[in-house]
C-alpha cells in the first residue's frame, strides 16, 4: 500500500472489501442452519471468538446475536459473548465500548457465579487499563484474574493471565519478572499444544527481548513464530512478526532487510484490515525511511500513523508519530510552522489524561459531538443538494455558474470557520498550559517561602531536635496536604529505623514513636542506602516498598509513599516519609522538590544540634580544665611547704649526723688510732676519754630514740637540751 493513500479512504473501503473465511468459520456458519437454539448460541459465541481480532466488526455482530439469543434462552454464561464483544471493540480500537462490555460481563458473571468468565473479564479490563496507563487498577484486575484461574485450574486462562501480567511488569521496567511470566505462559501453551496460542507466546517473548535490547533472543523467537504461522496459515501473526522483525533489524542498523520485511508486514496487515497492528506497521516504515534519508516518504508514513492511531484512540503511538514528525522536520531543516505544530502536539500528548474513567468521559462526549456534527453536516448536505436541484430546475443553465460560485464560496467559508475553530482550540490548549505553569510556579513560590521560614525556625537554631522535628513534620504535612509526615532515624547498631516525630494531618495530632526492623523489608532498606528518593504512587505494589504491605500499609490504611533520605558526615542518618492514606496519590515534581529541600533542612537541624553539642562539650572540658588547674595550684603550694619542711628536717639530720653523732664517733676513732700508733700514751687517760665520748654518743642516740618512740621529729633543740 502506498504511504500517501488516505487512511480514511482505506478505512471506508475495508467495509466494502470481501474477505474469505477460513475452514473453521465456514464449518461454524454451515452448522448454524440446522442447529437448535441452544446449539446456535454456542456456534454464534464461537464465531464471535474466531472473528474478534482479524474481523472485529464480524466479531461484534456474532457476539451481539449470541447475547440476544442467550438472553432469550436464559443462559447462565451470558458474560462470555459480552467478553468477546468487548475484545472485538478492543481490537477495533474502540476502548470505551470495550470497557462498557467488560464491566457488563463482570456484573453478569458475578450475578450468575460464572467464575471463569469473571476471571476473563478481570484480565481483559486489566489489559485495557494497562494500555491506557492506569497501572494500579491494571495490576489489581490482573492479579484477581490470575488467582481465579489458579483456583479453577484453568491452564488456558492461566497462560493468558501470565502473559498479561508479563506485559504489566514490562511496562513497569521489571524485565526479569516480565520474562518469568512470559516463559511461564509459553510453557503452559506448549503443554496444551495450541499452535495459535504458542505463536502468541513466542511473539510476546520476542517483543520483550527486543525492547530490552536482547536482539538475538528476539530474532530467535520471531523466526520460530514465523515458521509456525506459515505452517498453520495464520496471516494475522505473520504480518505482526514481520513488522517486529523489521523493527529489530532497524535497531541493529540493517535497513535494507528491515525495509523488505516491514513492507511485507504492512501489506499483510492492511490486507487483513487489523487496526490494532496498523499504526505500529506505519510507524516502523516511517522510521526506516527516516533512517535512510527518504524524508518525504517518512513524513507520509508518520501521517498515516497519526490517522491509524486516531481511529484506534492509541495515544502512545500517536505521541510517537508526532515525535518522529517533529524529528523529521528538524532533520529537513526548514520545518517552520509544521515543525512547531508537531512539537506542540507531541508535548500535549505527553500531558494527556491518564485516568481511564476521565478518558472514557471525554471520548464519549467527543463521540456524541462527532455524531451530532456528522448528522448535522449530512442534513446540510442534503439541504444543499435539494436547493441545488430546485435552482437547476427553475433557473436552468444560466444560474448554474452562480450556484457553483455560491457553493465554492460556502466551502471556502466553512474551511475558514474550521481553521478558526482549530486556532481557537489551539489557543485554548495554550491557555490551559499557561495556567498550569502559573499554578506550578505559584506552588513553587509557596514552597520556597515555607523553606525560608524553616531556616528561621527557633528550634532548628537552638538545636532542639525533638521540637524541630515536630515543627518540620507539621509544616510539611500542611503544605503538601499529605495525610501523614514522619521523620525516622536510621539506627544501624539496632538494625532498625526509629521515628523521631510523626504528625497526622487528618487527626491534627502527633503519633507515638515506633520502630521498623531491617529484617522486615531488606529490599526497602537496601534501596534507601542507594537511592536519595523513593517515589511510590501505589506503595503496596511498588517493588521497593511492597514488603510493608501486610505489616504496615494495610494496618495503617496507607496507599502512597514519598521517602527522601538525609545523611550526616557521608553516612545515612534517616529519612523524611510522606504517607497518603485512604487513596493513592500521584506525586508531582513540586512535591518531590519540596520534600527533597525539607530533607536538606533536617540535615541542617542535625548539623546545628551536632555543632551545639560540640560547643557544649568544649565548654564542659574548659570548665573541668580550669577546676583541675585550681586543684593543681593548691597541690603545688602544699607540696612546696612539705618540701621546705623536709629540707629543714634534712638540714637538722645533717647537723645531728655531722656534729652530735659524728663528733663523738670521730673522737673515739681518733683515740683508737692514737693507741695503735703511740705506745707512750697512758691507758687510763685514753680510757677516760673513750668513756666520755661514748657517754656523749650514747646520750645523743638515746635522745633520738626517745623522740622517735614518741612519734616526733628529733630537732636540734631536743638534742641541745
Amino acid at each position: 500500500m502506498k504511504p500517501n493513500l488516505s487512511f480514511l479512504f482505506l478505512f471506508v473501503c475495508s467495509f466494502l472489501f470481501c474477505h474469505g473465511q477460513d475452514s473453521n468459520t465456514k464449518k461454524l456458519k454451515q452448522a448454524l442452519a440446522s442447529a437448535s437454539d441452544e446449539e446456535q448460541y454456542v456456534l454464534l459465541t464461537n464465531l464471535a471468538w474466531e472473528y474478534r481480532a482479524v474481523y472485529p466488526d464480524s466479531g461484534i455482530y456474532f457476539g451481539q446475536k449470541a447475547y440476544t439469543l442467550g438472553k432469550a434462552l436464559d443462559r447462565a454464561d451470558l458474560a462470555k459473548p459480552l467478553n468477546f464483544i468487548g475484545l472485538s471493540y478492543y481490537h477495533r480500537g474502540d476502548h470505551l465500548d470495550a470497557y462498557d462490555y467488560y464491566t457488563r460481563a463482570i456484573a453478569i458473571a458475578g450475578n450468575n457465579q460464572d467464575s471463569l468468565q469473571l476471571a476473563h473479564a478481570y484480565n481483559n479490563l486489566g489489559r485495557l487499563f494497562m494500555e491506557q496507563g492506569v497501572m494500579p487498577r491494571s495490576y489489581a484486575y490482573l492479579t484477581q484474574a490470575r488467582d481465579i484461574f489458579q483456583r479453577l485450574h484453568d491452564l488456558s486462562g492461566l497462560a493468558y493471565s501470565y502473559q498479561s501480567l508479563a506485559g504489566y511488569h514490562k511496562i513497569m521496567k521489571d524485565i526479569p519478572q516480565a520474562e518469568q511470566n512470559y516463559l511461564e505462559a509459553y510453557r503452559i501453551r506448549l503443554r496444551k499444544g495450541d499452535a495459535r496460542e504458542i505463536t502468541s507466546a513466542m511473539v510476546q517473548l520476542g517483543k520483550l527481548y527486543m525492547d530490552s535490547r536482547q536482539t538475538q533472543k528476539a530474532l530467535y523467537y520471531f523466526q520460530k513464530g514465523d515458521s509456525l504461522c506459515r505452517a498453520i496459515g495464520d496471516a494475522l501473526h505473520i504480518g505482526e512478526i514481520k513488522t517486529l522483525t523489521a523493527e529489530c533489524l532497524l535497531n541493529e542498523g540493517d535497513l535494507e532487510k528491515a525495509e523488505v520485511l516491514a513492507r511485507e508486514g504492512l501489506q499483510q496487515i492492511t490486507h487483513s484490515q487489523n487496526l490494532r497492528l496498523l499504526p505500529g506497521a506505519y510507524l516502523t516504515m516511517g522510521q526506516i525511511q527516516l533512517k535512510k534519508g527518504n524524508i518525504e516518504q517518512a513524513k507520509e508514513y508518520f501521517r498515516s500513523t497519526l490517522g491509524a492511531s486516531t481511529l484506534r484512540s492509541d495515544l502512545n503511538t500517536k505521541m510517537e508519530a508526532y515525535f518522529f514528525l517533529w524529528q523529521t522536520f528538524r532533520q529537513q531543516g526548514n520545518g517552520g510552522t509544521e515543525e512547531f505544530d508537531s512539537y506542540t502536539q507531541y508535548m500535549l500528548m505527553k500531558d494527556s489524561v491518564r485516568s481511564l474513567e476521565s478518558v472514557q468521559h471525554e471520548e464519549q462526549l467527543k463521540f456524541k459531538m462527532e455524531i451530532a456534527r456528522i448528522e448535522q453536516e449530512n442534513e446540510l448536505l442534503r439541504m444543499k443538494e435539494q436547493r441545488k436541484t430546485v435552482i437547476i430546475f427553475i433557473l436552468a443553465g444560466v444560474l448554474i455558474v452562480a450556484a457553483i460560485m455560491l457553493y465554492m464560496q460556502m466551502r471556502y467559508r466553512l474551511k475558514i470557520l474550521r481553521v478558526n475553530h482549530l486556532l481557537e482550540e489551539r489557543n485554548h490548549d495554550v491557555k490551559k498550559i499557561n495556567e498550569l505553569l502559573q499554578s506550578k510556579n505559584a506552588t513553587l513560590e509557596k514552597h520556597m517561602t515555607t523553606l525560608v521560614d524553616f531556616s528561621k525556625n527557633r528550634s532548628i537554631h537552638v538545636g532542639n531536635l525533638a521540637h524541630a522535628a515536630r515543627d518540620i513534620a507539621t509544616i510539611t504535612a500542611k503544605k503538601l496536604q499529605v495525610s501523614q509526615v514522619s521523620i525516622w532515624l536510621y539506627q544501624e547498631d539496632k538494625h532498625c529505623i526509629e521515628s523521631l516525630a510523626c504528625y497526622s494531618l487528618d487527626e491534627d495530632c502527633y503519633r507515638d514513636t515506633m520502630q521498623l526492623s531491617l529484617g522486615q523489608a531488606p529490599v526497602y532498606f537496601e534501596a534507601i542506602k542507594k537511592e536519595r528518593m523513593i517515589v511510590a504512587d501505589d506503595a503496596r505494589i511498588h517493588p521497593m516498598t511492597r514488603e510493608f504491605t501486610d505489616t504496615y500499609f494495610i494496618p495503617g490504611n496507607i496507599y502512597s509513599l514519598l521517602d527522601v533520605s538525609f545523611s550526616l558526615d557521608g553516612q545515612l542518618k534517616g529519612l523524611l516519609c510522606c504517607e497518603q492514606l485512604h487513596t493513592t496519590r500521584t506525586w508531582t515534581a513540586e512535591d518531590k522538590i519540596f520534600a527533597s529541600s525539607v530533607a536538606d533542612i533536617i540535615t541542617l537541624a542535625f548539623r546545628t544540634s551536632q555543632r551545639l553539642e560540640y560547643e557544649k562539650h568544649i565548654k564542659d572540658q574548659n570548665r573541668k580544665i580550669a577546676q583541675m588547674n585550681d586543684v593543681l595550684e593548691e597541690r603545688v603550694k602544699e607540696r612546696t611547704a612539705q618540701l621546705k619542711m623536709q629540707n629543714q628536717r634534712l638540714s637538722e639530720y645533717a647537723f645531728i649526723n655531722s656534729h652530735l653523732l659524728r663528733g663523738p664517733l670521730s673522737r673515739i676513732l681518733g683515740l683508737i688510732n692514737l693507741i695503735e700508733h703511740d705506745k707512750t700514751v697512758k691507758e687510763a687517760q685514753i680510757i677516760d676519754l673513750l668513756r666520755r665520748s661514748g657517754n656523749e654518743l650514747d646520750d645523743v642516740v638515746k635522745k633520738i630514740t626517745d623522740a622517735l618512740n614518741e612519734g616526733e621529729h628529733p630537732s636540734m633543740e631536743d638534742m641541745n637540751r
